[in-house]
């Protein structure tokens, strides 16, 4: 059918709509003829800027993040103007709501399932820079004199994703450690601004996320926490680095890079993670690494756990709304990846047990403070 409008609803965060890029991507390979919309939030849409596969963006400004009444209000709006035949295809890719039950350990395959074909396409994120944005990158690079080191180490310190417990005085104290070499530099890139008396260690906050997908081409080495910059460093405007990714495990949503990697059949020879550190670890990891990181992967990566702890969670939020034909998808989706496991089959046992209990709770919480 020709002409067809439309809509992808992928409202949040900047790593996952990076994931997305290929959903956008399939659509105009299955649509060829249509206009493509993406619905995303006002503070993610810098991330599909100049994206050839969008022909419009739907800006969301009344949805904040984890929100869930907003977005199922939201929602039903898109859903009734689907009806209406405002548009003709709405796809949801964003794990919300009943998209939860898509999830299975691993953020893209979960955000691909939202989308009901199969992505053919590649899966390479899709980020399209301006000239601006990769000159100024060059200007940072040229003021700071990245040059004159031999070693220049992107550090993304300050994850939006949940999935590090980096601290900025922590993360100074690394910094610090590893610029006891005079051929290492650190960029401590986040939205905080630091100042350091050290000329080596350099204040990333004054480039956007997109200019510092430009400036991976300035640098060696990632220090990451599986969030945005380390997902703009593997999309089609950064430098993919040798990067040591510092997690925690013990995150409700977790997405080591590891996983993700491996799902997709996508070298992991470049990869080390470390979820069991501190400043000493980091610092003789990083060390090795930046001259023999094959030894430094032997010598420290750490195999990141895999649990289904999440689900209990998953099971909780969609009984909250009666979506049972959702939980029933969870099941199937996660026995169909990982087969039947004991674990699984216990946290869902769990968060029915557990449901009652946090729903009082919850809403004795709530009144609790409508009172205040």
């Amino acid at each position: 059918m020709p002409n067809q409008n439309i809509l992808l609803v992928h409202l949040y965060s900047n790593g996952d709509s990076l994931y997305a890029t290929a959903v956008a991507r399939q659509i105009k390979h299955d649509y060829p003829n249509c206009k493509l919309t993406w619905a995303i939030a006002s503070f993610c849409k810098d991330i599909i800027a100049n994206n050839p596969y969008v022909d419009a963006i739907l800006e969301v400004n009344d949805v904040a993040k984890l929100d869930i009444k907003a977005y199922r209000k939201f929602k039903k709006r898109i859903l009734k103007e689907e009806k209406n035949g405002q548009w003709d295809v709405v796809f949801f890719t964003n794990l919300i709501d009943d998209n939860q039950a898509n999830y299975d350990g691993c953020t893209r395959a979960s955000t691909f399932r939202g989308y009901p074909k199969n992505i053919t396409v590649p899966i390479k994120p899709i980020l399209v820079l301006s000239t601006a944005e990769i000159q100024k990158a060059k200007d940072f690079a040229t003021f700071h004199q990245l040059e004159k080191y031999k070693h220049i180490i992107l550090f993304e310190f300050a994850p939006q994703s949940g999935q590090s417990q980096m601290t900025m005085d922590f993360a100074i104290q690394i910094a610090t450690q590893l610029t006891v070499n005079y051929e290492v530099a650190i960029i401590l890139s986040s939205a905080n601004k630091i100042n350091h008396p050290l000329p080596q260690i350099i204040d990333g906050s004054s480039l956007s996320l997109r200019e510092t997908a430009a400036l991976t081409h300035h640098c060696t080495f990632l220090l990451g926490a599986s969030s945005g910059i380390t997902w703009i460093s593997t999309s089609t405007a950064g430098k993919q680095l040798p990067m040591v990714q510092l997690l925690n495990a013990n995150v409700i949503w977790s997405n080591p890079v590891s996983r993700d990697f491996e799902r997709f059949k996508l070298p992991t020879n470049r990869l080390i993670e470390l979820f069991d550190f501190n400043g000493n670890s980091i610092q003789n990891c990083v060390a090795q690494a930046l001259v023999n990181f094959d030894e430094a992967k032997r010598k420290y990566h750490q195999l990141f756990p895999f649990s289904f702890k999440t689900t209990r969670f998953i099971v909780y939020n969609l009984l909250t709304y009666l979506q049972f034909k959702s939980i029933k998808r969870h099941i199937q989706i996660n026995t169909q990846v990982h087969g039947h496991k004991f674990a699984f089959y216990k946290e869902v046992t769990i968060g029915f047990l557990i449901f009652p209990f946090r729903l009082i709770g919850n809403t004795f919480r709530k009144k609790i403070l409508e009172r205040k």
